[in-house]
């Protein structure tokens, strides 16, 4: 099981060589020789990894669903019959646009009476106003005829209302994403006619630790793939954090808008990525099990040079999760082979040789 082994074959024919050689009478083949060539060990492509430069980025992991930051579901605004539907699913529509009609054959004649009444309510009224400068009135009457007339304009723009509210229209341009309705059906008050929705904005809905609530702010970037989705990610920015953190989870839910002004995505996709805390860029990198700690709590990395392995004393910057990278600020340089499988049995001065590569 263990990656690490003290080369059989490549010692033993090595140590017969230097037999030989002793045997011969040679005394040019140190002892120590012996000992390296006893304790070699081999690593496999998998146990090393060279320090790189990569752009890293330290963030709070986020996941959860990327919906339409406009939703809106239209309903009926009356018990009335549908004459006609005049969109469909999927259908873009523009602000103010019809997407349907209701029957108007009683309607019509409500409003057209309820604005006749207005009007003789009107007339009565400046008249009354004429008859109390003459004097041919009291103050009471005109102000009864004020009250009808109030009354009658109330009524004429509660009927308009209602024969405006017959011809359904887009309250803003989106697209249709669910039609509930047909032409004749007679529909109740509040009955879900469309539901509307605009994705050129998105907003992506995830929760973070309450640990964390204190790094994520308003206006900090996130970077995010689209499961299922091909190309580069996308990237957004946090406008509001909860206040309260769940009871049962401890967790914080963040609000992430995302803009999509060529609508390639659409609402309803499942998206990973991170709150961007700190981002370095270039930054001399290794992969996360190449740092240990020493019993000091120290961290180093142990490289391969010269065919030994030795130890080098490393500070960390950001560390990339994600990206299962850590920036080394100082220690190496980058180019080194680090190790970054297990240490058990591998000492600083030990020999190395490289399964399929070179010692």
């Amino acid at each position: 099981m263990k990656r690490y082994l003290t080369v059989g074959a490549l010692a033993g024919v090595a140590l017969i060589v230097i037999l030989a050689a002793r045997s011969s009478g040679r005394t040019d083949v140190p002892e120590r020789a012996e000992a390296d060539l006893a304790r070699t060990a081999v690593l496999g492509p998998s146990d090393v990894a060279s320090a790189t430069r990569a752009d890293l980025i330290a963030g709070v992991p986020v996941s959860g669903t990327l919906d339409p930051a406009i939703d809106i579901r239209i309903t009926s605004p009356a018990p009335e019959v549908l004459d006609a539907v005049v969109v469909k699913e999927g259908e873009a529509v523009r602000q103010g646009q019809v997407l349907a009609r209701f029957r108007t054959s009683a309607l019509e004649p409500a409003a057209a009476s309820a604005e006749a009444q207005r009007r003789l309510a009107a007339a009565d009224y400046e008249r009354m106003q004429n008859l109390f400068t003459e004097g041919a009135v009291s103050q009471r009457d005109v102000e009864s005829a004020e009250v009808a007339l109030r009354a009658a304009e109330a009524a004429a723009a509660q009927a308009a209302k209602r024969l405006a509210e017959a011809t359904v229209r887009a309250p803003v341009g989106g697209v249709i994403a669910a039609r509930s309705v047909d032409a004749g059906d007679r529909v109740k008050d509040g009955d879900l006619m469309f539901r509307l929705v605009n994705v050129s904005e998105l907003e992506f809905t995830a929760t973070v630790p309450s640990e964390f609530a204190g790094s994520v702010r308003s206006g900090a970037p996130v970077v995010l793939a689209i499961t299922g989705a091909t190309g580069a990610g996308v990237g957004g920015r946090v406008s509001r954090v909860n206040a309260t953190a769940d009871p049962q989870t401890r967790q914080v839910q963040v609000y992430v808008t995302v803009t999509n002004a060529d609508r390639r995505l659409v609402g309803g996709l499942y998206a990973s990525g991170r709150v961007v805390l700190r981002q370095v860029q270039g930054a001399i990198a290794v992969p996360q099990a190449g740092v240990r700690r020493d019993a000091a709590g120290l961290s180093y990395v142990l490289i391969i040079a010269d065919g030994r392995i030795a130890r080098r004393d490393v500070r960390t910057g950001v560390v990339d999760e994600q990206a299962s990278l850590v920036e080394i600020t100082t220690g190496l340089t980058g180019g080194e082979t680090v190790i970054v499988g297990p240490a058990e049995g591998l000492t600083p001065g030990q020999l190395i040789t490289l399964a399929g590569g070179e010692g």
